[in-house]
Formats: structure tokens, C-alpha cells, sequence
């Protein structure tokens, strides 16, 4: 084995023990930090998903061909799908660390703490932890889902050959997706708020 690789195995079991050392405070104290930053990016969907009707209308008005919405294009409704899929990717990189850090608390158990109350309250959130990893799960797998139809239908109707049954079956599709993906978030939404905040507040 080489310098190089021998270092970078060291490196990773300190990584590793670094991982497998952490207390179950600090886990959830990281899921905690998840949350808030989930919150912060669902935040920018919603704004964007808020906009999404005034765009669209916008790029309707300004170029009937639809062009500005395929790929590439400069439109309003583009820019819009844009965003939201950056900030989705965003949360579901901090998902799969929640996901992780759900893992690791389920390996903790009562001979892990030195009080029967502070193991109750660890076991509370946890539970919390556990319930938002599960609910998110849904979310981020219907809502790439949702984006990946949009992308699809706006370069349908961007299409030579697009016409009045495209837009309007396309349409309802997606309206019928979205939803789903509202109804999954509106499960996730409360329970994502009360571990995201701030234990000393």
C-alpha cells in the first residue's frame, strides 16, 4: 500500500471513530440542524411554487411558440423549475444526512445514559427524528417526481407538434401530482417544525 492510500484509510477510520464516538446529544443536535436547513429550502420551493401560475402566464403572453420554456430557455417559467430544483437538491442532501443521523440514534439505548428521565427525553426526540425521516422520505421521492414532469411537459408543449390536448392533459397530470406532493408535505411540515427548533429558546 502506498503513502497516499495508507493515509487516506487512516484518515477515513478517524472519520469512522469520530462518527461512531459522537454522543446522542450531539446526534440529535445535528438532525435538529437539518431540520432547519430543510426548512430553509422547502421555504424557497413554496415561494417559487407561489410564483409558478404568474410566470407561467408571463412567458404565455411573451412568446407563443413556448420556446422560453424548454430547456435552455430564458423564460420566466424555466428560471422558476430552475430554482426550485437547485433548492431541492439542497434538502435532499440534508435529508440523507438526517436519514443517517436517524441510523445511528436507533443504536443508542438505555445503558447509554446514566438517568431513566434524560433516556425518556432522548427517546422522545428520537422518536421525532425517526417520524420526519420517514415522512420526508415520501416528500423528496414524490417531489422529484413532480419535477421531472414539469421538465417534461415544458418541452412538449415547447414542441412543433404540441397542441391543445397537450397542454390541458399535461397540465391536469401535473396538478394531480403536485397535489400529492403537498398533501405529503403538509404530513412532515408540522413535525419538522418542532424538531427544528431551538431547544434553548
Amino acid at each position: 500500500m502506498t503513502k497516499k492510500a495508507s493515509l487516506m484509510v487512516a484518515g477515513l477510520s478517524i472519520l469512522l471513530l469520530s462518527a461512531c464516538g459522537a454522543t446522542p446529544d450531539q446526534v440529535i443536535s445535528q438532525a435538529q440542524q437539518e431540520a432547519n436547513d430543510m426548512t430553509e429550502s422547502l421555504q424557497i420551493i413554496q415561494t417559487n411554487e407561489a410564483d409558478l401560475q404568474t410566470d407561467f402566464e408571463t412567458d404565455l403572453a411573451a412568446d407563443k411558440s413556448l420556446a422560453n420554456m424548454a430547456e435552455g430557455g430564458q423564460g420566466e417559467t424555466r428560471a422558476n423549475l430552475i430554482a426550485r430544483q437547485d433548492a431541492f437538491e439542497t434538502l435532499k442532501e440534508d435529508y440523507e444526512n438526517l436519514h443517517n443521523q436517524a441510523a445511528t440514534l436507533k443504536k443508542f439505548d438505555e445503558t447509554d445514559f446514566t438517568a431513566e428521565e434524560d433516556f425518556s427525553n432522548f427517546s422522545e426526540m428520537r422518536n421525532l427524528v425517526l417520524t420526519v425521516d420517514e415522512q420526508m422520505a415520501g416528500y423528496v421521492e414524490n417531489y422529484q417526481a413532480v419535477l421531472d414532469a414539469e421538465n417534461d411537459y415544458y418541452q412538449q408543449l415547447a414542441a412543433e407538434d404540441s397542441d391543445l390536448t397537450v397542454f390541458t392533459d399535461g397540465m391536469t397530470g401535473i396538478n394531480s401530482q403536485y397535489q400529492t406532493a403537498q398533501e405529503l408535505l403538509a404530513e412532515v411540515l408540522p413535525n419538522l417544525a418542532k424538531l427544528a427548533e431551538d431547544p434553548e429558546a
